[in-house]
Order: C-alpha cells, then structure tokens, then sequence
C-alpha cells in the first residue's frame, strides 16, 4: 500500500520533473566534477523513473507486510518508530543541504495542513491493515489518484467531465466489493476475517484513501518548499499524533529485542526508501507512467497474502482489485497523453 508521500506530487508530476543542471547543484553528495558526470549518465538511463517506481511499489508491499506479520503490536506504534526513522533521515538530508525546515514564508500554512492530513490518512490505513487482508488494504488506498480530480474540481474549481465520474464510480464499486457488506454477501463463513471487522477497516482504508487524495490536491500549493521538509513536517506530525493516540488509550508495548524487533527495522528502511524511490519517480518520469508502475504494490499484495500470510483471497476481492487497477490505469494514461 501506500506509504502517506506514495501520490503527493500526483496532480504536479510534470512540473517535478528532474532538471539534470539543477540536480548537479542540488545533489549534496557529489563534491567533484567525476562523481556528477556519473551522476548524470545514471540519470539518463532509460526507463530509470519506471524502474523506480516499482521499486517504490515493492518497498511500500514490504512495509505493509510487516504491519501483518506484527499483529501483537499497535501498528500506530510501528508508525511512530517509521516515523521517527525518516525524521532522522531528512533532518541529515537538511542539515547537509542547508534547505529552510519549515519551508518557505507563505506556504507554511499549507505545509502544516498537508502535514495534519496526510498524519491522519496514515494511522487509518495502516489501522486497517490488522482489520482486513493486506491485498484489500492496500487496493483501497491505491484507489487515491481517482478521488484527485473529485477534490480539485470542488476546492479548485477545476473541470470534472464523465469520464472521471465513470472511473469514481467504477473504483467505488471496487471498493464495495472488497468490503462485501453482509446486506448484499451475507455472511462469510470461510473468511477468517469477522464481517465488523471487514465493513470497519475497509472504512478506515477508504478514509485514508480520500485523505490521501486530498494532501494531492493541497501538495499543488507547495511549489518552493523542499522535499525533505515536507517529509520532516509530516513525519514530526505523525509522530506526535499517533504517539498522543497511544498513550490516551495506553498501547504502549515497546517490544524487546529479537523477531519484532528486526521485522520493525525492515519496516523503518522500507517505509523511507520507498518515500524517496517515489519522490525519484516522480521526477524522473511523467505522474501517470509512475502510478501504472505502482501497481505492482497491489501485485506483491496478492502474492504475500497467498504465500506468507496463507489467507485466502475471495473473488470479490480479485474482482474489486482489478476495477480499482484499470481505473487507476485509464485516468493514469489520460494524464500522460494530457501532458505530453
């Protein structure tokens, strides 16, 4: 599934793209004319910002399986510890670049809101991951760059033609198939998963969803405001809500040393690699061709939930994922070719 940064530069992805001149002065790391040489004929590899993001995809699969494979612990405290590891990344990415923090002066307020929001739409969905299979999750939340428009065309005043109310209305119906409510499916005698459980974090996923989908909209307003700050920012407010979360309903574990503890590690390194593998992505390539790329998160999903987690997987779901995957994928290919 998604991490809360997977589609934050969705509705902007052209005007990201990598300024191979700019990317020398703004690359820390490569003191000398020989290193940005190399630096810059690793850029101009084909298909590098693709690869990328499915490399992105395949570390935000990994992290969500870890949330699976912790059922014991809170997952909001997994998020604190993730959170707490990216801060720390970042804050070393500012201190070298000698980036503002907090952004620059008058996108502060948006830098805050996006923040708040994108704190909030991460504790639903990684809620929802130990609330319902992982595959269904994670469709869910991918289903976001659907609902972008919907947001832009109220809050933004943008066009909203047919064709992004048939792909709304094809991935809503995706997602009411993952959920099977009971009034339609009945009970599920073979799932493993109670019909509360599902209708609630099938919710909490949807939520999520649509508040990702709205930090999309509002990301639009932060054009001058670096990367690492964004994520600094919305790390620092995630840490401090779901540590607030926490401690008012007192599930605190601070689990020892040993399996959870390795297993959260994995989750630390792939929650910020596949943060900065989107981010590349989305410089490198056109927003659509990386959100097509990025369906290889549902893919993994699938296959974990098989084979590792041995949980079955219902037609409903396959079904429902596969409307939410070709909506993400029509609108994903319109964007390209508007674009270009």
């Amino acid at each position: 599934m998604p991490t809360i940064q997977d589609w934050e530069i969705w509705s902007n992805g052209a005007r990201y793209r990598l300024d191979r001149e700019t990317t020398f002065e703004s690359t820390p790391l490569l003191p000398n004319s020989l290193q940005k040489g190399c630096w810059n004929k690793f850029l101009k590899l084909p298909g590098l910002g693709f690869m990328c993001s499915l490399g992105s995809g395949f570390f935000v699969a990994t992290c969500s399986l870890m949330f699976k494979l912790l059922p014991s612990i809170n997952p909001l405290e997994i998020l604190v510890f993730d959170s707490v590891f990216q801060t720390a990344i970042f804050v070393s990415v500012i201190v070298k670049t000698r980036e503002p923090l907090f952004g620059v002066q008058g996108e502060r307020p948006f830098l805050l809101l996006r923040a708040v929001i994108g704190a909030v739409s991460a504790t639903l969905i990684y809620s929802a991951f130990q609330l319902i299979p992982l595959a269904d999750a994670s469709t869910i939340a991918f289903s976001a760059p659907v609902f972008v428009n919907v947001f832009a065309c109220v809050l933004l005043g943008e066009s909203c033609d047919g064709f992004h109310v048939i792909t709304v209305f094809t991935t809503v119906t995706g997602v009411f198939l993952i959920s099977k409510p009971s009034f339609l499916f009945g009970d599920d005698q073979d799932s493993d998963v109670s019909i509360n459980d599902r209708i609630t974090g099938s919710c909490m996923a949807l939520g999520g969803c649509l508040l990702m989908a709205l930090v999309f909209v509002v990301m639009r307003k932060l054009k001058r405001t670096s990367y690492s700050s964004i994520n600094i920012v919305f790390s620092t407010s995630t840490f401090i809500l779901d540590s607030v979360v926490l401690t008012v309903i007192n599930e605190w574990s601070f689990p020892h040393c040993g399996a959870d503890g390795w297993l959260i590690l994995v989750s630390m390194i792939s929650f910020t690699i596949a943060s900065f593998l989107q981010t590349a992505a989305l410089k490198l390539e056109e927003a659509g061709l990386v959100s097509i790329g990025r369906t290889i998160n549902v893919v993994l999903s699938f296959i974990f939930q098989v084979t590792l987690l041995e949980e079955q997987v219902g037609w409903t779901s396959i079904l429902g994922a596969v409307l939410v995957c070709s909506s993400v994928g029509v609108v994903s290919i319109k964007r390209c070719k508007n674009s270009t």
